[in-house]
């Protein structure tokens, strides 16, 4: 079996065990299916939920980086500013970078996934549960849209 078609399994079995809110092993799944393919985000961004209902918020917090360096981050000034306080740890400014993108509608997959790590950083749990959910939600939207684009 390819690498690719193990990944996928591991993923397949993951939502399975997340169906049934069998958190943990859930979590080892999407793991696993990350390890096999660490540039498929949804995995990482499954991974965090999982971790998420099991109140590992520093591991859903990691696993949320993993997924950003699979995604690719529009540069905005706001997108800039908000990486540079994420770099120096100011939680705040990363908040008020990208809550300026999702003012002005234009917010991507990375938008809601920085917020969700500042927002958990500063312990607002189900705000960051919020943007965690939105950012997997719009990246499921983004993988749908990649699916049935035409190849050229």
């Amino acid at each position: 079996m390819r690498k690719e078609e193990a990944a996928a399994k591991f993923y397949a079995e993951g939502h399975a065990l997340a169906k049934e809110s069998r958190w943990s092993e859930a979590e080892a799944m999407f793991a696993r299916s990350a390890e096999l393919a660490p540039a498929a985000s949804l995995a990482w961004l499954s991974g965090a939920i999982a971790c998420w209902h099991q109140h590992r918020f520093a591991e859903a917090s990691n696993a949320i980086e993993w997924a950003l360096h699979a995604i690719p981050i529009r540069a905005t000034p706001e997108s800039e500013r908000g990486i540079k306080c994420f770099e120096g740890e100011d939680w705040r400014g990363v908040e008020q970078a990208f809550r300026q993108l999702l003012d002005k509608g234009s917010a991507d997959t990375p938008t809601y996934l920085f917020l969700s790590i500042a927002l958990m950083r500063q312990k607002r749990f189900d705000d960051a549960f919020d943007q965690l959910l939105a950012g997997y939600n719009k990246e499921i939207g983004e993988a749908d849209s990649d699916a049935t684009r035409p190849v050229a």
